[in-house]
């Protein structure tokens, strides 16, 4: 979930901007909008008329391709990337339960998370590279 503070003017309290992913269940019809094309209205009736459930909130980045700076989506990506890799290193060297909860079932082999992390790595590198460009 991405969260963008504003700062509200007059008093001390901050204003917050939330990106809420949901996954949702949806009876569609032949004529219908594609879940993916709708707009908040659109939401709102199909989650009132029952159309569509909402079975869970998806955890973690929620990007807006079209209207967020390639930068700063790309280096959100990064910082995604980066969790998870360090998520994965804490898991394969403890048993703890905190850390095997919130990575079950199969885990990356050594080679793949060295990868990974490399990844987030160059990533990171291009989202300031595009940032100078102002991108």
């Amino acid at each position: 979930m991405s969260i963008d503070y504003e700062q509200s003017h007059g008093d001390d309290r901050v204003r917050a901007r939330h990106r809420v992913a949901l996954e949702l269940e949806v009876d569609r019809g032949e004529d219908e909008v594609d879940p993916e094309d709708w707009d908040l209205e659109d939401l709102v009736l199909a989650l009132t008329s029952g159309q569509a459930r909402p079975l869970r909130t998806i955890q973690g980045l929620v990007v807006d391709a079209e209207h967020d700076r390639l930068s700063t989506m790309l280096d959100a990506v990064a910082g995604d990337l980066e969790e998870t890799a360090e998520l994965q290193w804490l898991t394969s060297a403890t048993k703890h339960p905190a850390f095997t909860r919130r990575c079950h079932g199969p885990r990356p082999t050594l080679e793949v998370l060295v990868d990974l992390q490399g990844l987030a790595t160059w990533a990171r590198r291009v989202a300031w590279r595009l940032e100078e460009q102002g991108l």
